[in-house]
């Protein structure tokens, strides 16, 4: 560019003006003043020594510095104001072009400032992971189709049986085959009703050890009702839901691909489930698993083939207590169950043989247990709160740090409106910046989410056993994350936003409007507080949580339940008369009591935390009959338990394995004992059992008393809990579980307890082995649940709100160190300095403390329903989180600090 003369310059300036499309006036102005700038750079270099080459390319350097070129342009004044793009944007009118070029310029500005994008990516990331998460928990459970069923809004279950008036718990009535053909064909507003019901069977493939499996027994029309496609072979015939009817299965994919390798391969091959032999009729497409969110059922039969599976000795069709309808078209569900209400009461009062005091209750959508649907939309709204908080955390800190770069590119911003550009263009290149960073982050954020996700599907069903299953991030969920990750980046961009567009444009003198300034530290308090703030509310909400938990671990439970292994074992479904089963007990227990590695070994009906049975006793006085909880054990389970017997003995091991029809003697509880003679000194004294259709009125003897335990309720009192010997009724004698105290893992403890009973009878497996644990842990699911994520979310939520904070402090500091240097100059000392910025420091911590607490007053009544030995405004919780949050504060303060601490004078001058 060697000697170019004045008109050269000229003609460069217009060559790169020219996509602007200016007024020729304007053009002429910015070309001739420009121009002049370059010549005289270009005279003043060549001055210098600099040859024409290096002149030349130091002035053209110079012009696309934005300094120079800002203080060049400012000069020339515009008549009008312009509503101009930005150096180097397309023509006005090619929006798409003008939306590539926003982009490509956003992505260039965040790349020339790494760590902040960076720590934007890592805010967003860390606010919209646990989000998305807690919403694809949410939507697994709650609202996603459910998978592998045809037009699923249609689709309802029913329960038929006396319901309380709170309608939460009902005593179920069952529906016979006849009745359920019956309604079908009189009923208006459904065009298809299905009975089916979930339960697990042994299975075994090619002879191989047996194993426990989902299954269900369902109705011959099922598959057509619930519209379910299949993968190979076909559905259920109504001849085959028969008593008479050939022993057929259908399974699923995920069976037939593991036992057969193909779904083709499967079809018309045996199956044995409970010892019986059953043909594959059809296999069911991969995406459905079932009525249940887990979808893990993998084997399903005819209903009538349920006695055949469990070898009944009668053939009997079963009822059904649980039905799928397909509703009418138009048809509100609340019609539905009027109608089917009375076609119900209307079928028994023709029978005359059956109550008709039961009501049907309709449950839209298939999923989660109808009766605890409620409990579960309370559980994922106050999650869907919680994550909301902290997305409101997130975009609260966002915000902070894009007001902070506003201010730092105010000079920038007021040469772009030198040029021409109009609010609405500034605003607009701030809000795609932040958009960008959103889903940017957003992006690493769903990565969070698959193990965030995993986490809270592991504490809300904690080692279910048998059953595999995942939640899945859907492209419904995906989806709602980009928008929510967008439109907090549009929220966060706001206030930086409105900072840039209430900018003043570059003076003469190269410096910006003050009005930028002036707003811009107040504004960053206020964002900074509110973080604060919010940090504090989740803080309170995990501290009670976390109290609660240790609260209820704290329980005497009656027995301990350390290293104690669960294995179910199911003989009435294997064709094991009780004769038989006790037989099978008596020869399995003394073999696993043996096992070295094995610190003791017991046999009961139930364990602790599972299922339990009921019966009814007379008391002395001639009241109503007491219901009273029981369970059949033999003579050590309550010194495996460490359950202490406060008055008389246990069982012998006669008395334990005495058959079915003998009258042995029981041992109860204190509170029972309390109930029945208002002493714990029954020992010697009789209980009376009400009659039933098995047995008369029948007096036992107590023989000892034992203290109380939770049997599924940690927070309640302990019910009156009655003990008998396990071989003293019929289900007692074909249905046990044994318990099993050792260090060694579950898992292993089950393969050794598995090898030994095969040795007696390889055909009957453990159902589902599990730690005693387990149980507990399921009792406390939600509670752990919400001490975990509230305590994750808070700890993210301080991690969150400590940069924001350190940024304010710092660019405070930044802001003020020509104040801070002239306090030196004049006398002040460090600590004097120190003592300013922490009062700045300590008077954002108040507003958000202040706040804090408010939101904290209000928000934890979402847990108040969960907490258990500590109240919601339990002023030690309260105290704790303050003290948590002044302490976070003051680390994210102790660098600024000592920033402000270390401003020389004489720098700041030199600077200025």
């Amino acid at each position: 560019m060697s000697g170019l003369s004045n008109r050269e310059w000229r003609d460069e300036i217009r060559r790169r003006l020219e996509p602007l499309k200016l007024p020729p006036t304007r053009e002429a102005e910015i070309v001739e003043e420009v121009a002049q700038h370059l010549d005289d750079r270009y005279r003043e270099l060549r001055a210098s020594g600099r040859s024409d080459e290096d002149a030349a390319a130091i002035a053209w350097r110079e012009l696309d510095e934005t300094d120079v070129l800002g203080r060049e342009v400012a000069r020339v004044e515009a008549r009008a104001p312009l509503n101009l793009p930005p150096p180097g944007a397309p023509p006005r009118g090619r929006w798409l072009g003008a939306f590539w070029q926003d982009v490509r310029y956003a992505l260039r500005t965040l790349g020339r400032s790494p760590g902040f994008s960076l720590t934007v990516l890592l805010a967003v990331a860390l606010s919209i992971g646990p989000t998305t998460a807690i919403l694809s928990i949410g939507n697994w459970l709650l609202w996603r189709p459910h998978p592998g069923v045809t037009d699923s809004g249609r689709l309802a279950e029913v329960w038929v049986g006396r319901w309380n008036e709170a309608g939460t718990s009902v005593r179920v009535s069952g529906l016979s085959y006849g009745e359920i053909e019956e309604i079908s064909t009189r009923s208006t507003t459904t065009v298809g009703i299905a009975g089916g019901q979930e339960m697990s069977a042994s299975l075994s493939v090619h002879g191989v050890m047996p194993r426990m499996a989902a299954t269900a027994n369902v109705t011959a029309n099922f598959f057509d009702v619930l519209g379910v496609r299949m993968r190979a072979g076909r559905a259920f015939l109504p001849e085959e839901d028969r008593l008479s009817g050939p022993p057929v299965a259908i399974i699923s994919e995920r069976l037939s691909e593991s036992a057969f390798g193909a779904p083709e391969a499967a079809l018309a091959k045996t199956i044995s489930l409970n010892s019986r032999p059953f043909s594959v009729a059809g296999v069911v497409a991969s995406a459905f698993g079932g009525t249940s969110p887990m979808g893990a059922v993998d084997v399903w039969i005819p209903g009538a083939a349920y006695g055949y599976m469990n070898h009944w000795p009668t053939p009997l069709s079963p009822s059904f207590h649980t039905f799928v309808i397909r509703m009418a078209p138009g048809t509100a569900p609340s019609t539905v169950e009027s109608e089917l209400t009375g076609l119900i009461r209307a079928l028994r009062a023709e029978a005359s043989d059956r109550s008709t005091d039961v009501s049907a209750r309709v449950f839209p959508g298939l999923g989660v247990h109808p009766l605890q649907r409620a409990r579960t939309r309370a559980t994922v709204r106050t999650m869907l709160i919680v994550g909301a908080v902290l997305l409101l955390i997130g975009c609260a800190n966002v915000a902070n740090l894009l007001v902070l770069r506003t201010t730092r590119r105010a000079h920038e911003i007021g040469v772009r409106k030198a040029l021409g550009a109009t609010r609405l263009r500034v605003v607009q290149v701030q809000v795609m910046e932040a958009c960008l960073l959103a889903i940017g982050g957003a992006s690493v954020g769903l990565g969070l989410a698959v193990f965030l996700k995993e986490l809270m599907q592991h504490l809300l069903f904690p080692q279910p056993p048998g059953i595999a299953f995942a939640v899945p991030l859907d492209g419904r969920v995906m989806a709602a994350t980009t928008a929510a990750a967008i439109l907090a980046g549009v929220v966060s961009a706001a206030a930086p936003a409105w900072l840039a567009a209430r900018g003043g444009v570059l003076s003469p003198t190269g410096r910006t409007g003050a009005r930028t300034s002036t707003r811009a530290p107040s504004l960053r308090g206020a964002l900074a507080a509110l973080q604060l703030a919010l940090s504090l509310m989740l803080l309170v909400g995990a501290l009670l949580l976390v109290s609660t938990l240790r609260n209820l671990r704290a329980v005497d439970l009656g027995f301990d339940p350390t290293d104690i292994t669960v294995l179910p074992v199911d003989l009435a479904g294997h064709g094991y008369t009780p004769e038989r089963a006790l037989q099978y007990f008596r020869t399995v227990l003394p073999a696993l009591q043996a096992h070295g590695e094995f610190d003791s070994v017991t046999l009961a009906q139930r364990a602790p935390f599972g299922p339990g049975s009921i019966v009814r006793v007379q008391p002395p006085d001639g009241n109503d009959l007491l219901e009273v909880r029981t369970n059949g054990i033999t003579e050590a389970y309550f010194d495996l338990l460490a359950t202490p017997l406060l008055r008389g003995r246990s069982f012998t091991s006669d008395e334990s394995f005495a058959p079915p029809g003998a009258d042995p003697p029981v041992v109860v509880n204190e509170t029972l004992a309390m109930r029945l003679y208002a002493t714990h000194d029954v020992v010697g004294r009789t209980v009376r059992f009400a009659r039933t259709r098995a047995n008369p009125v029948r007096d036992l003897l107590i023989i000892g008393v034992v203290q109380d335990a939770h049997w599924n309720d940690i927070t309640g009192t302990p019910e009156p809990f009655l003990y008998q010997p396990l071989g003293r009724n019929d289900f007692g004698a074909t249905r046990g579980q044994f318990m099993v105290k050792s260090a060694l893992p579950a898992s292993r403890v089950a393969d050794i307890a598995g090898e030994i009973a095969a040795r007696v009878d390889s055909s009957v497996p453990f159902v589902f082995a599990r730690p005693l644990t387990s149980g507990i842990d399921r009792g406390l699911a939600e509670e752990r649940l919400f001490a975990w994520v509230l305590s994750l979310l808070a700890a993210l939520g301080f991690l969150l709100a400590s940069f924001g904070l350190y940024g304010l402090v710092g660019q405070t500091v930044a802001e003020r160190a020509r104040e801070f240097g002239i306090r030196v100059a004049l006398g002040a000392t460090r600590r004097d300095i120190a003592r300013l910025v922490a009062r700045y420091a300590l008077a954002v911590t108040a507003g958000g403390v202040m706040a804090g607490l408010g939101l904290a007053w209000i928000g934890t009544r979402a847990v108040d329903r969960l907490l258990f030995g500590v109240t919601r405004l339990d002023p030690a919780i309260y105290v704790a989180a303050v003290i948590t949050l002044v302490a976070v504060v003051a680390l994210a303060c102790v660098a600024p600090v000592r920033r402000a601490t270390r401003v020389q004078p004489v720098e700041v001058l030199r600077a200025e």
